[in-house]
C-alpha cells in the first residue's frame, strides 16, 4: 500500500472512493511528499569480484560485500557499468575525479592554484555546480538550511578533499565532527517546531489540495450517482484538512552524540542525518566519508592496520584484495546503519522518512589499483516518495556517470534537464530506475 493511500484512508470513505475511481490512487501516488535527497560517499571505488552481484536484474544474488543490504533489497538499485569521464587529456587519480562526481565537469587544468610535483602539473578546482546545489536552487526549498553537508575527516582546503560545488571553483565544507555538527544543527539556533509545522503543511498541501483540485476536475465526467460518492468523499478530505490546520508534527530531535572514534563516527552522523530529515531542516543533504587522495586511514577493526586505505588500494595481490573486501564490506554495513536510521525516522505521513528519501551512493572511481573509471560503483536506495523502482540490479554498458546525476535531477520534480556537466555526451536518466 502507497503511503499515499494509508494517508487517504485517514478521511475515512478513502477505501470505497479508491474502488469506485481507481484514478484517485494513481493521482494520489503521483502527488506524493515530495522526496528528500542524500549523495553519500565513499573512497577508493570497490574491489568488484566481491562486489558484483550474481543471476538477473530482480532475481540477483547479492555480493559478499553487498551481503548486508539484504534487509533493504527491495529499496535499491544496484548499477554495474557505470564509466567516469573526467574531462581532461591527462589524469591524476583521485584529485581530478573528485570535482566531478557530483557535477559531471572536470577540474580547471588552465589554473595554477595547486601543482603536484610527482606528475609535473598544475590545477585550480573543479569547473560546475554539483548536482544537489543545483536542485536546491531550482526547487528553493522552505527548510531552514537549503542543503546540508556533513562528513569525516575531510581534510583541508583541497579539490580531492571537498566533493561539493555551490558554483564553479566554489566548495561547500562539510561539517565532519559529530558533535560540532549537533552544536550547529540542533543547538537551539534552528525553531524545529517552526521547521515540523511547515513541513506538515507541505505534506497537507501536496495531499489534501492536489486531491479536492482533481476530484472538482473530474466530477462532471461523472453520472449524479458517482458525484454524490466523491461529495461524500470531498467533505471527508475537508474535515480531515480543517482538523490538520492547527496542528504541527513535532520531530524527535536526535541526542548529543557520545562514543566518537573513527570506528563510529559515520553512525553518529548517520544519526543526525535522519534527525535532519525527520525535523525538516533541510530536504537535501551529503556525506563525504574522509577524502580521495592520499587517504592512508587505518582501519584495526576490519584488518587493516598498517599502510593504509589509499596505499593499500594500489597493490593487486589476493592478500590486498581480501582486506579491502572487508573494508568495503564495513563500508556497506554504515550504509545500511544509515538506511535503518531513516527508516526508523517517522514522517509526517506515518511513512518512514526513507521512503521518501533518495539516497545515491557512488565513488570518484571503480578499482584503486588500476585507477580505472570504466566502472564506478553506484548504488541508489529509499523510496523517493514511490518513485524508485527498488529491488533490482542494472548492468548497463557505456552509461556515464552523468545519468545518476540526471536521475537524481528527476526524481526530486526536476524533468527538463536532459544533460548534467559539461562532460555529458548523452541524455536523460538511468534508464527504468524511476517510475
Amino acid at each position: 500500500m502507497t503511503s499515499r493511500r494509508r494517508f487517504l484512508a485517514a478521511a475515512g470513505a478513502a477505501t470505497s472512493a479508491l474502488t469506485l475511481f481507481p484514478w484517485l490512487e494513481r493521482r494520489a501516488t503521483a502527488a506524493a511528499l515530495p522526496p528528500r535527497l542524500l549523495l553519500y560517499y565513499t573512497p577508493h571505488g570497490t574491489v568488484w569480484d566481491q562486489f558484483r552481484c550474481s543471476g538477473g536484474e530482480t532475481a540477483f544474488k547479492l555480493s559478499p560485500i553487498l551481503a548486508s543490504l539484504e534487509k533493504h533489497r527491495e529499496r535499491v538499485v544496484i548499477v554495474d557499468g557505470m564509466k567516469m569521464d573526467n574531462g581532461t587529456d591527462y589524469y591524476i587519480p583521485h584529485t581530478y575525479t573528485m570535482p566531478v562526481l557530483w557535477t559531471g565537469s572536470p577540474i580547471d587544468t588552465a589554473s595554477t592554484t595547486f601543482c603536484r610535483d610527482d606528475h609535473m602539473q598544475c590545477f585550480g578546482w573543479g569547473t560546475g555546480t554539483s548536482v544537489d546545489q543545483t536542485i536546491a536552487e531550482r526547487l528553493a526549498p522552505t527548510t531552514p538550511y537549503p542543503t546540508i553537508e556533513l562528513g569525516y575527516q575531510c581534510g583541508n582546503l583541497h579539490p580531492a578533499k571537498r566533493m561539493i560545488y555551490s558554483s564553479p571553483g566554489n566548495t561547500k565544507n562539510p561539517l565532519d565532527d559529530p558533535a560540532a555538527a549537533f552544536k550547529q544543527l540542533f543547538g537551539g539556533d534552528v525553531d524545529l517546531g517552526e521547521a515540523a509545522a511547515a513541513r506538515a503543511e507541505l505534506r497537507r498541501k501536496s495531499v489534501l489540495d492536489t486531491a479536492l483540485a482533481d476530484f472538482g476536475s473530474h466530477r462532471a465526467k461523472l453520472g449524479a450517482a458517482d458525484q454524490a460518492r466523491l461529495d461524500t468523499h470531498a467533505d471527508s478530505i475537508r474535515s480531515l484538512e480543517k482538523s490538520l490546520m492547527g496542528t504541527s508534527s513535532v520531530c524527535t530531535q536526535p541526542t548529543a552524540p557520545t562514543d566518537i572514534t573513527a570506528e563510529t563516527a559515520i553512525d553518529r552522523q548517520s544519526e543526525l542525518i535522519a534527525g535532519i530529515f525527520g525535523c525538516g531542516l533541510t530536504r537535501i543533504a551529503s556525506f563525504q566519508l574522509r577524502i580521495a587522495d592520499n587517504d592512508n586511514s587505518l582501519y584495526p577493526w576490519v584488518g587493516l592496520d598498517e599502510g593504509g586505505h589509499h596505499t593499500l588500494s594500489h597493490e593487486n595481490d589476493d592478500a590486498t584484495f581480501a582486506t579491502l573486501a572487508k573494508l568495503y564490506t564495513w563500508y556497506t554495513a554504515r550504509f545500511v546503519y544509515l538506511l535503518d536510521r531513516l527508516a526508523a525516522t517517522p514522517d509526517v505521513d506515518g511513512t518512514s522518512v526513507l521512503d521518501n528519501t533518495l539516497v545515491i551512493w557512488g565513488s570518484e572511481l571503480g578499482t584503486g589499483w588500476t585507477h580505472s573509471l570504466d566502472n564506478v560503483p553506484f548504488i541508489l536506495a529509499g523510496g523517493a516518495s514511490g518513485r524508485l523502482r527498488g529491488g533490482r540490479y542494472l548492468e548497463v554498458t557505456n552509461t556515464l556517470t552523468n545519468r545518476v546525476l540526471v536521475t537524481a535531477l528527476e526524481a526530486m520534480g526536476i524533468t527538463d534537464v536532459e544533460k548534467y556537466g559539461t562532460t555529458d555526451t548523452g541524455s536523460g536518466g538511468l534508464s527504468g530506475v524511476l517510475t
